[in-house]
């Protein structure tokens, strides 16, 4: 059986409004399963219970922030121990490691496509692609994707979408710790001011998100799904020294709801020591990237080797185009790699180094370059054969 991108790119992004939790997704979910079936691949749908309100969560961290910084002003200590609650809330939501506040918005049941492969070979590679879609709104408009990449390259370092807010409320803990220890004036007053205004201005955005419709998510990651399935075609059963296993992650746009609940329940029966994560988002239009760190706010590596392999690849085939990044964004597979085991994520960016669509409504079937997807198939299998050729013999032999 051939796998044609562009008709799995159009058959999933007929479901429309997948947004995590949604009934949409559960029958995208369905017919994914169906296709890994008719690969001759085995197949679960595993059901999961997530939390997908991420913008409704953040509001909340917001909200408890701004109360904080200004009770600070005449309590201290109550004011500090608020914001200290947002900001420790604020990092687990982010690094996917734990919610406190998460845990206020409405449960939703979501579910992961799992096809496994299970041959007795020494090693696990595992492809990851979420296939729901994510919530759109001002927050993630072209201009401010504009303002984010303008000041990302002045500062020469990338603007991740959050960092505005986690780091706000990083300064506001700062400043209302120094006011706990009696100090006051004039520069103080100016360090809690200003983030303080950024998090009054987010809190209508972040309303905005929860309110806003779901986009179609063609290249976000309609055409990463495409491309697991296309690699699951040509490479299930047939590499050496690995068991190719396709992971569809739900309620990705949640904030890692699908994986985060994969890797919770899985972690402990798979060996860091022979299990490989390969990562597919977004590459509905540009040229390849591989990311040598990501993370919402605290960016992780990816691992040394599967980067090595990815770098002689891009000089070895110029047609791909393919670069390193360093994102301050998230794909699911950063959670893999957070919990130790070896991971790379491969993704596309046009000449700015960011995604014009991503999360916007004009994320569709029209915008996606079939050149693009194919560049990034023909990548992920050159590295997966790199791999299965360079690693996968350690471990025979290990």
């Amino acid at each position: 059986m051939k796998i044609d991108p562009q008709q799995e790119i159009a058959a999933l992004t007929a479901f429309e409004g997948r947004a995590p939790g949604s009934d949409s997704e559960r029958r995208a979910a369905e017919h994914l399963a169906d296709r890994l079936g008719a690969l001759g691949r085995s197949v679960e749908v595993e059901p999961i219970w997530i939390r997908p309100s991420y913008a409704l969560t953040h509001t909340i961290h917001a909200l408890l922030a701004i109360a904080g910084s200004v009770i600070s002003v005449s309590a201290p200590l109550p004011g500090a121990l608020l914001v200290l609650l947002a900001g420790v809330s604020t990092f687990g939501d982010l690094t996917g490691s734990f919610h406190l506040f998460r845990r206020l918005v409405p449960r939703r049941a979501s579910q992961n496509v799992v096809s496994p492969e299970e041959r007795e070979k020494p090693g696990t590679l595992v492809l990851v692609a979420h296939y729901d879609a994510a919530r759109t709104g001002a927050f993630f408009n072209r201009r401010a994707q504009d303002r984010r990449a303008a000041i990302g390259k002045v500062l020469r370092r990338p603007i991740g979408p959050w960092e505005p807010v986690f780091w706000s409320i990083m300064l506001l803990l700062l400043a209302t710790a120094l006011r706990l220890l009696g100090l006051e004036g004039t520069v103080l007053t100016a360090i809690q001011f200003i983030p303080t205004v950024v998090l009054i201005v987010s809190v209508p955005l972040l309303v905005d998100i929860a309110l806003s419709g779901t986009v179609q998510g063609a290249s976000d990651n309609a055409s990463g799904v495409a491309a697991a399935l296309a690699l699951a075609d040509s490479h299930g059963h047939r590499l050496e020294h690995f068991d190719l296993w396709v992971l569809l992650p739900g309620a990705e746009e949640g904030l890692f709801g699908g994986m985060r609940e994969w890797m919770r329940a899985n972690r402990r029966r798979l060996d860091p020591t022979s299990t490989v994560f390969v990562g597919i988002d977004n590459i509905g239009a540009g040229t390849v990237r591989f990311a040598e760190k990501e993370g919402w706010v605290i960016q992780s590596r990816y691992h040394p080797a599967l980067l090595e392999l990815c770098r002689e690849l891009a000089e070895e085939v110029e047609d791909y185009g393919a670069r390193p990044i360093a994102e301050h964004t998230a794909s699911s597979v950063n959670l893999a790699r957070t919990a130790g085991f070896p991971a790379v994520a491969i993704s596309a960016r046009g000449a700015l180094g960011y995604s014009p669509t991503w999360h916007n409504s004009d994320d569709t079937m029209q915008r996606v370059d079939p050149a693009a997807v194919d560049r990034a198939v023909d990548f992920t299998a050159d590295l997966i054969e790199l791999i299965d050729e360079r690693i996968g013999p350690d471990l025979r032999n290990g």
